[in-house]
């Protein structure tokens, strides 16, 4: 019975991955686009509700699914907890001062009748701030974020499949960007590391 919870929770949670991707693809995008006509500029806010909506049951149900800990974040550990929790916090801050929020929530796209595919107020590819030291901080931030929790074979389940969708849904949106900005974005992807600053730091120690 709790090996079937465990398979149904693995099954529900990939099935929600491949829904928010493929809801914000661009081939969906394109064929919805049309359908939606004016009320396309909406489409942004609806994703974000029907992500949250189907998001949030999954979350309750692994944690009703109780468990001895696997690790958890005690002793000496709690160093290293904090610092991973300052420096996702400092990651979805500094992230939020290089996009537009508005966009990311949907409104500024309702505002100006217009659906961008990046975060930017003009749609324009922005690569200042914690963008000049990595492409996707809060991809980063939500990795760390969601592995600074103590461990259950659910929590377990849930970071396993998530870290490989976060992973698979970089390289997709690179995927768009790279098709929305062509060379201006390869420059950047050779000049900037995707999740972690390996080429910011080489450039720091070695200059």
């Amino acid at each position: 019975m709790i090996a079937t919870q465990y398979i149904l929770l693995s099954l529900l949670l990939v099935l929600w991955c491949f829904f928010h991707s493929s809801l914000i693809s661009n081939r969906f995008l394109c064929y919805i686009e049309p359908k939606m006509g004016k009320h396309f500029r909406t489409y942004r806010i609806l994703y974000n509700l029907f992500s949250l909506i189907t998001f949030s049951p999954l979350i309750l149900y692994s944690y009703s699914l109780k468990s001895e800990l696997i690790f958890d974040w005690s002793g000496y550990f709690q160093i290293a907890h904090i610092l991973i929790l300052l420096t996702c916090f400092f990651l979805f801050f500094a992230g939020s001062k290089s996009y537009d929020l508005l966009s990311f929530f949907g409104f500024r796209q309702i505002q100006q009748s217009e659906h961008h595919k990046t975060m930017s107020d003009d749609g324009n590819l922005s690569t200042v701030g914690i963008l000049s030291i990595i492409r996707h901080p809060w991809y980063t931030a939500t990795f760390l974020f969601i592995w600074s929790r103590n461990l259950d074979i659910a929590a377990l389940i849930v970071n396993v499949i998530f870290s490989i969708y976060l992973i698979v849904g970089c390289y997709l949106e690179e995927k768009k960007l790279v098709h929305e900005y062509g060379e201006e974005y390869q420059i950047y992807q050779q000049n900037v590391s995707m999740l972690f600053p390996w080429k910011w730091l080489k450039t720091k120690l070695i200059g």
